[in-house]
């Protein structure tokens, strides 16, 4: 990433984390592309709400590719933080009303508390990307898509590795119709 934008800290919902350890858990692409959350966890110091890390356990408990990614990403717990975000005291006693699930509220509360430089999430489609970004007081909102290509851009890797794994996480996290994904992929090209 650039120097202007690079992210030394970060906040990370559920979805993103399951996205950037999907293709650990895909024996047919695991080892033959960059480890995208091996190089999030080492690149910047990543924290998570109790929240987040109860809905990784949950997850673990699926008997799919996501519930291997989950469990990938809490064997990683090493290269992370778990933040109680209500325990701070520039932060609200109580969870806000943002219209968005427990995870993601709590997260950005943190992420608002912590002042990281940014907030990792999945959410780039729908009405959850505006509520984000309108909820979110300093930290930019960096969707896991864009944060694929900004390690391109950064030279942390190629543009052909960021393309690979936009369309090999994608295929696995229901990207593949989008169309910010579409013109990030795009932009790798130019």
């Amino acid at each position: 990433m650039t120097t202007q934008s690079r992210l030394r800290t970060v906040v990370a919902d559920t979805s993103a984390l399951v996205s950037l350890a999907v293709l650990r858990a895909d024996a047919t692409v695991a080892g033959s592309l960059p480890d995208p959350l091996q190089y999030m966890l080492t690149s910047c110091a990543v924290s998570i709400p109790p929240t987040v890390r109860s809905e990784l356990n949950t997850m673990a408990d699926y008997g799919d590719i996501h519930g291997a990614a989950a469990s990938n990403v809490l064997a990683a717990d090493d290269h992370y933080n778990i933040v109680d975000p209500y325990n701070r005291a520039e932060t609200p006693d109580d969870r806000p009303e943002f219209g968005l699930d427990d995870g993601e509220t709590d997260g950005i509360v943190l992420a608002n508390g912590l002042g990281v430089d940014g907030f990792l999430t999945d959410e780039f489609g729908g009405t959850n990307f505006p509520l984000i970004h309108a909820a979110l007081r300093g930290p930019r909102i960096v969707p896991t898509p864009r944060l694929i290509r900004e390690y391109a851009r950064g030279d942390h890797m190629s543009t052909d590795e960021a393309r690979q794994l936009l369309d090999s996480i994608g295929g696995h996290r229901s990207w593949g119709a989008s169309p910010y994904v579409a013109l990030l992929r795009k932009q790798l090209e130019s």
